[in-house]
């Protein structure tokens, strides 16, 4: 029989310590500790009812019958039970709030990443055009470099900026319905999206009837599209297609953005839409992102009266994210 190696059982035992010190397996045997007692009691306080009778008669105190020393086992069995719920609670709450600071710690994380990249590129860019003479095209292509640059930082900052507002329930764009011509719309926006796929012409289908007009706020669905737009291309392989789909029926519009990608668990559907939360593949694939942009998404959504959700068969199987908004 082959021994374990000393440090094969050196990582069993810190395993081992790992899943005892976890809050979840403390709070679990706390709880049945805590039931155990509870019964043992309700067991003792029966068994001993005939005397706690005949101790309040010797102390002068004959009222207390069988119904009455019912009613203080169940008084007492309610506050037992007050109170183990009460911790529960307590420390779901806490498990909540638990969550929410490793997702902001993740937040800070995936910023600084994404500032960095822009603002290393424009430094390379000044650095390159004041060290040497350049000619007027090249100076052309890195200042258009150096916009397109200062274009991502400048949407990474509204985003966050408008994330703060809307979770504080302070909307602050201020923007009047008009029409929309969807089609075209729809078009601009993937083309500004250029700098994330330069071949977004060739990935995405847009499936919208060209004379569909659209009465909403403009600014709000600029946010609302490129935002799912951006989604779809960043979550799915590279060269695979987005289907892009909008319709009007009965004065409500309804939105699907489809993709190739690498799909949602249940889990994770129900909670991608949440503040800071990112799917796990985005670890393991690196793909870079803040967690705000879904937020976004649907909290604008609300705003306008609509609804948003997602659909998705499972890992590496592809999304479905779908928005329905009345006409305004």
């Amino acid at each position: 029989m082959k021994k374990k190696s000393p440090n094969q059982f050196r990582f069993r035992i810190r395993t081992l310590l790992k899943w005892f010190s976890h809050p979840v397996f403390i709070f679990v045997t706390l709880q049945v500790v805590w039931i155990a007692i509870t019964l043992i009691w309700v067991i003792w306080f029966l068994d001993s009812a005939q005397e706690i009778k005949k101790l309040s008669e010797d102390l002068g105190h004959p009222h207390l019958n069988n119904h009455y020393t019912l009613v203080i086992l169940v008084v007492g069995c309610i506050l037992l039970g007050v109170i183990l719920l009460g911790t529960v609670i307590l420390f779901v709450k806490t498990q909540q709030q638990s969550n929410l600071m490793n997702q902001q710690k993740s937040f800070v994380s995936s910023v600084t990443h994404e500032l960095r990249s822009p603002l290393a590129s424009l430094q390379l860019t000044f650095e390159t055009m004041r060290a040497r003479t350049l000619d007027t095209s090249t100076s052309r292509k890195l200042l258009d470099m150096a916009s397109e640059d200062t274009q991502r930082l400048t949407r990474l900052v509204d985003q966050i900026l408008v994330s703060s507002r809307l979770d504080r329930g302070i909307y602050g764009i201020e923007d009047k319905s008009e029409n929309i011509y969807f089609y075209d719309f729809l078009q601009k926006i993937s083309m500004s999206l250029y700098w994330l796929e330069p071949h977004i012409k060739k990935r995405l289908k847009i499936d919208c009837p060209q004379s569909l007009v659209v009465h909403a706020p403009i600014s709000i669905m600029r946010l609302i599209v490129s935002n799912l737009l951006e989604n779809a291309i960043k979550y799915s392989p590279e060269k695979s297609s987005i289907v892009l789909k909008a319709s009007r029926i009965n004065n409500r519009m309804t939105l699907s953005f489809q993709d190739q990608g690498f799909g949602l668990t249940k889990k994770e559907k129900k909670r991608i839409f949440r503040m800071f939360y990112r799917a796990t593949i985005t670890n393991t694939k690196a793909i870079p992102g803040t967690g705000l942009g879904l937020f976004m998404v649907k909290t604008l959504v609300q705003s306008l009266g609509g609804k948003t959700w997602v659909e998705s068969p499972g890992r590496d199987q592809g999304s479905i994210f779908y928005i329905s908004i009345p006409e305004h």
